[in-house]
Formats: structure tokens, sequence, C-alpha cells
């Protein structure tokens, strides 16, 4: 009997070190699968962490200012450019963009007159040929032309027939600008502002001029529109109104000067009138934009650019 529990005892011993032997080689295992299989996935994080990183990069842009004064930035305090340098700041505030930029501005210059710069100077062809972006201001001088050759005529049928022949001629410039401009680029997309009434605020019930502003907008916008991946930028109303913007009708019950009786002696003395200047416009010339009336236009710009951002900042994956 006592052989009996003593080989009883000898085996359940027996079975309990081997339970104990199973049991810690088993926690051995576990851990040493824990250790190899937590680095892998530590591993991968760090990896996809560190592709990620090297994707992002900086995208250097190219934009191409093209036009006349309003391009050129006259009136700009700063001396730096106008919208130009403007836009130029706003758009370096992006992530991972850089932005360059060129100034073909010229003060004087119509719509024929900045055709003629560009097909003459390499320099520009060149620029062109590499901008994402081109913006331009064309229109004001050609219209100014048509006004000062027949302003003595302002109120007769003369001036309407005068503008009309005048907007064909225009078109056709403008649609030939357009057209080489897209032959030195075919993909940038063009940004085109529109012109304003710089008189609105010294004579609002000469309707005259708001009239042919309008005509002439208009006969930008058709061009436009028929021009692949370009857009127009209407500034006319906030730049013609200036600080009287939703306050015409009081501007005009206020106004007591009617053109069509001054002399030139008069019309100097209401031009330099402190009360009736455009906040937006230079107090130097009374027509082109100040600083702020620059920074409104480079925040329309800017609104359409980001608009239409998937043809200059591209898609995204691209």
């Amino acid at each position: 009997m006592k052989n009996i529990k003593s080989i009883l005892k000898s085996c359940l011993a027996l079975v309990l070190a081997t339970l104990l032997v199973f049991g810690i080689w088993q926690l051995f295992f576990y851990l040493s699968q824990s250790k190899s299989i937590t680095p892998k996935t530590s591993n991968s994080q760090v990896a996809n962490k560190s592709s990620t990183v090297k994707k992002v990069s900086v995208r250097h842009l190219k934009l191409v200012g093209l036009g006349d004064s309003l391009t050129q930035g006259v009136g700009d305090t700063t001396d730096q450019g106008g919208y130009v340098h403007l836009i130029q700041e706003k758009l370096n505030t992006l992530p991972h963009v850089k932005v360059q930029t060129s100034n073909y501005g010229k003060a004087g210059d119509r719509s024929d007159q900045i055709l003629d710069r560009l097909q003459s100077t390499p320099a520009i062809q060149q620029q062109i040929k590499h901008a994402n972006v081109i913006v331009m201001t064309v229109g004001g001088n050609d219209l100014m032309q048509v006004l000062e050759k027949s302003f003595s005529n302002i109120s007769d049928q003369e001036l309407a027939s005068a503008v009309t022949s005048s907007r064909q001629t225009y078109q056709k410039k403008l649609k030939s600008l357009l057209q080489t401009v897209r032959q030195y680029n075919s993909k940038a997309p063009i940004f085109v502002y529109s012109v304003y009434n710089p008189f609105y605020v010294y004579f609002p019930t000469m309707y005259q001029f708001t009239k042919y502003t309008n005509v002439w907008n208009n006969a930008t916008k058709q061009v436009v529109g028929q021009t692949k991946d370009a857009y127009l930028i209407n500034i006319d109303q906030k730049m013609s109104t200036g600080q009287y913007y939703h306050k015409t009708k009081q501007l005009k019950k206020n106004s007591v000067t009617d053109i069509t009786v001054l002399n030139n002696k008069d019309l100097t003395h209401v031009l330099d009138n402190q009360k009736e200047k455009n906040s937006y416009l230079s107090p130097k010339d009374h027509f082109h934009p100040n600083l702020k009336g620059y920074r409104y236009m480079t925040d329309k710009l800017y609104t359409a650019m980001m608009k239409h951002k998937t043809t200059w900042l591209g898609r995204r994956g691209d």
C-alpha cells in the first residue's frame, strides 16, 4: 500500500512539474512573440510617417502681370508695384507655396500697345511662356482715348456712335492680345480686370461716364469669355463709388456739380475739392488706385484665383 501511495505521489509531483515547466515555456514564448511583433509595427508607422513627410514639397509658382498703369502700380504709395506685389504676399501665406512675380505694366498703354510690347520683347515672351498665372489690366486707356476725342459732344448722339464703333475695334485688339498670350502659354489661367469710372464721385449724375464704362466692361467680358481659362474680375462698382458704395442715392442728391456747365477753371476747382475724393483712388490724380484701392483689387484677384485654383495650383494628388 505504501508503495502505491509513494508511486502516486511521485506521479503527481511529475505532473505538476511538467505543468509548471510547460507554463513557463508558454510565458517565454508569448513574451518573445510580443517583442518580435511590436518593433515591426512601430517601424512600419515610422516608415509611413517618413514617406508622408517626403511627399510634401514646396510648389514654386510664377505670376506675370501684363498691362497698363494699374499693373505698373501707379498710385501705390509704397512704390512696390500695386496688386502684383500684394498678391505675391498674399499667395505666399498659403502652405507649401512660393510665388515669384514679374511686372510688365506700363502707364498709358492701350490694348494695341500692350500687344506691341509683347510681340517685340523676348523677355516678356519668356516670362509669359513659363507663367503659372497671368494677370492683366487693359482697356482703360482705350476708353479714355474715345472719351477725350469726343468730350465736347459728350451729351450728343455722336458720342454714342463713336463709342459703339470704338468698342468693336477694341474687341478685335483685345482678342488679338489674348490670342498672342495663348500662343506663348496655352495652359496658365488669365485673369483680366474690368475698368471703372474714376469720375463718378465728382459727377454722379453724369450718366454717360457710367453708361460707357459698362459698355466697355461688357465688351471685355465677351472677349474674355471666348478665351479658354480666362476670367474677368469686376472691380467697377467699388472702385467707381469708393466710400459711397451702397450710398449712391445720397451722393447724387447732395451733388451740385454739372460737368456740362463747368469751364476749365471750375472743373479744376471741383477736382481739388477734398470732400469729394474717392477713398480708393490716389489724391494725386483722382484716377489711379491708392494703396487701399490696390488692396481691394488684390482681394478680388485672390478670390477669383482660389475659385479656379485647379487651373494653377493643381488638383489633389498632382
